[in-house]
C-alpha cells in the first residue's frame, strides 16, 4: 500500500518523531511510505534542510519561504504540498496532529476520494493554550482538528481518553489506539547506573507543573539521602526558572541541568536502575496524551515513577515495572520517591522494564498492529 503522511514539523524535529518512526516501521512491513513536511520551521531555526530519504521512507519538501513569518511561509507551502499529493497517487493519506499545515491532506479525499486516517496524540490546541501560544494560532489549530477529525475515514488515538472522547462523538467511525513507541536502538544493552540514588527527567521544560514537584520534594529527599542526584535533560522557557529555584532551595549541587542533547547523547545518560521521573499533574491535557518518555525510560532499564492519572499506571504495568504516586500530592511523591530510592528490589524492576517495553511499545509491534487494522485483519 502507498501511504502518504502529512506532518507540520520538519522530519528531524521531535514534533514529527511519531510519524517518522511509524512510517519507517510500516515500510519494513512492505508498504511504500512518503512524508510531506516543511524543510524549514521553528524546530530547525528556519534553516532549510534538504532531505530526500530516511530509512527507506521518501521525504517530500514543498517549496516555501524561510522567513520567521509563519503566514508568509504557509501559502506557497500549501500549494506545493497539494501538488506533491497529486503526483503521489496515494492509496491512503495519514494526517498527524492536524494543523493548517497538515490538513492539506484532506484535499486528497475531496478531489480523489483517497481514504484518510487522522492521528491525534494530544489535545493540541489546549496544549498550545497552556504553553502561551497566540490566540489566533490556537484557534487555527482547533479549527484544523475539528475539520480533520470530522472528515477522516478513520482515527488513531494515542490514549484511552482520546479513544473514549472520539468514540462518543463518532460512534460509527473506526478508531485504533496506538501509543507512542520506542525505536530499536533504545533497546541496545545499557550499563548499570554508576549512582545508586539517581533520578532522571527527560523532556521539555515548558510547564512548571510537571517538574516543579520534583524540586519541591528534593530538599526532604536530600535530607534523608544526601547522595541523591537528579539529572534534568531538556530545555524550554522555564529552564532558567528551575535553575534559579534549585539555587534558592540550596539543592543545586544535587541537580544537573544539561539542556537539550542529541537523542543519542540523551539516551546514553539513561542507565539501568536509575529512576525515571514521570510524575504528571492531574490535568486533562496530561490524561489525553501518551507519555513517550515512560516507554523510553523502560527500554533502557530505567524504572519510571509516575502519577496515578490517565494511562500512566498501565504503562508501568500497574507497578510491576515502576512506581506509582498519587497525583498533585507532594507528600505522596516524597514518600514514594524515598521508597523507590531505597528499594532493594529496584534491580528486579529494572531487569523487567526493557522486556515489558519491547513487548508493548516497540515501533515494530505498534506498526504491525496498525498495519493489520488498516488491512482489516485486526
Amino acid at each position: 500500500m502507498k501511504i502518504t503522511f502529512f506532518v507540520s514539523g520538519n522530519v528531524r524535529s521531535n514534533f514529527s518523531y511519531r510519524v517518522v518512526a511509524l512510517a519507517t516501521a510500516l515500510h519494513k512491513l512492505g508498504n511504500e511510505t512518503t512524508i510531506i513536511a516543511p524543510k524549514a520551521d521553528k524546530y530547525n531555526d528556519f534553516i532549510p534542510e534538504n532531505i530526500a530519504d530516511i530509512n527507506g521512507v521518501k521525504i517530500l519538501q514543498p517549496f516555501q519561504f524561510t522567513t520567521r513569518r509563519l503566514e508568509i511561509n504557509l501559502f506557497p507551502y500549501l500549494f506545493g504540498a497539494f501538488n506533491a499529493l497529486r503526483k503521489e497517487k496515494s492509496d491512503l493519506i495519514y494526517i498527524y496532529k492536524p494543523t493548517p499545515i497538515s490538513i492539506v491532506g484532506l484535499l486528497g479525499k475531496f478531489f480523489w476520494r483517497i481514504p484518510v486516517i487522522v492521528d491525534i496524540d494530544d489535545l493540541g490546541s489546549e496544549v498550545m493554550k497552556i504553553e502561551g501560544h497566540p490566540y489566533h494560532q490556537r484557534k487555527l489549530v482547533a479549527w484544523s482538528e475539528r475539520l480533520a477529525v470530522g472528515y477522516a475515514d478513520r482515527l488513531v488515538a494515542a490514549s484511552t481518553y482520546l479513544f473514549d472522547m472520539y468514540h462518543r462523538e463518532f460512534p460509527k467511525k473506526p478508531i485504533h489506539i496506538m501509543s507512542n513507541g520506542v525505536d530499536p536502538e533504545w533497546f541496545e544493552k545499557t550499563i548499570a547506573s554508576q549512582a545508586a540514588k539517581k533520578i532522571i527527567f527527560l523532556g521539555a521544560l515548558n510547564r512548571k507543573s510537571i517538574l516543579e514537584p520534583l524540586l519541591d520534594v528534593m530538599p526532604k529527599i536530600i535530607e534523608h539521602i544526601p547522595e541523591a542526584q537528579a539529572l534534568i535533560i531538556g530545555d524550554g522557557k522555564y529552564l532558567a526558572y528551575f535553575k534559579q529555584k534549585s539555587e534558592y532551595l540550596k539543592i543545586d549541587k544535587n541537580i544537573t541541568f544539561t539542556g537539550w542533547l542529541k537523542l543519542s547523547d540523551a539516551r546514553a545518560h539513561l542507565h539501568e536502575g536509575d529512576i525515571g521521573y514521570g510524575y504528571m499533574p492531574n490535568e486533562t491535557t496530561v490524561i489525553a496524551a501518551n507519555n513517550m518518555k515512560i516507554s523510553q525510560y523502560m527500554s533502557r532499564g530505567v524504572v519510571p515513577l509516575v502519577s496515578d492519572v490517565g494511562d500512566l499506571p498501565a504503562m508501568v504495568d500497574f507497578g510491576r515495572v515502576g512506581y506509582i504516586a498519587k497525583a498533585n500530592d507532594l507528600e505522596a511523591l516524597e514518600s514514594v520517591l524515598l521508597d523507590a530510592l531505597n528499594d532493594k528490589d529496584r534491580p528486579k524492576k529494572a531487569a523487567k522494564a526493557p522486556l515489558f517495553s519491547l513487548e508493548k511499545y516497540s515501533w515494530d509491534t505498534l506498526a504491525n498492529s496498525l498495519n493489520q487494522w488498516i488491512y482489516g485483519r485486526a
